[in-house]
């Protein structure tokens, strides 16, 4: 919780309203806190531009479900080089 005290600390998740991680960061910073619904493609992307503005974002997808935002962190963060 120390580096989200920091103001630029975010969560990202996608259909993870019930996580720990997340009802913790809501409990104390609920301006900074985001539920993309099942858009994994957009939760990666929205991180990546969240990153790109000097925020640091912390995104939460199942494994199973990243498939879906695979190519959004190959071409929106990798090739891009974006910061992480």
């Amino acid at each position: 919780m120390a580096q989200a005290r920091s103001g630029n600390v975010s969560y990202v998740g996608a259909a993870l309203t019930w996580a720990r991680v997340r009802v913790a960061i809501a409990q104390f910073f609920p301006k900074r806190t985001f539920d993309v619904g099942i858009a994994e493609q957009h939760a990666v992307t929205f991180a990546a531009g969240m990153a790109v503005e000097g925020l640091k974002p912390f995104c939460a997808i199942y494994s199973t479900f990243l498939q879906r935002g695979y190519d959004q962190v190959v071409h929106d963060c990798v090739i891009q080089a974006r910061p992480s």
